[in-house]
């Protein structure tokens, strides 16, 4: 995906976690996204998985990763791995009431 963006965080964390660039775009075209607290949650769950992909495919070991993006979807906060992580992001707060943490720290500069 063009124009995806790594924070210093999020590349020091994928290269800890063993995830390369493209492989962060690979969920962000094919996850699942989740808006909550200011931010896009993106997991790669196994029903996300294009049908011609297969079994023995190195997107497989990607279920269960989740790329968070600032609130534009072109800027990468963080990445994880953890498979039961998307039941907790989803019951997370839909709108954020602390200030804009996510507006400095983006270079676009997203509202």
């Amino acid at each position: 995906m063009e124009g995806i963006i790594l924070s210093g965080h999020a590349q020091e964390r994928s290269a800890r976690r063993n995830i390369s660039p493209s492989d962060i775009d690979f969920i962000v075209a094919n996850g699942h996204r989740l808006r909550r607290t200011g931010v896009i949650f993106c997991q790669l769950r196994s029903s996300n998985l294009p049908d011609s992909i297969p079994g023995n495919h190195r997107a497989r070991q990607l279920v269960g990763t989740t790329v968070v993006l600032c609130r534009c979807g072109r800027y990468v906060v963080t990445v994880y791995r953890e498979a039961k992580a998307f039941q907790r992001d989803a019951r997370k707060a839909k709108y954020d009431s602390r200030p804009r943490a996510c507006v400095e720290s983006c270079p676009c500069r997203c509202q």
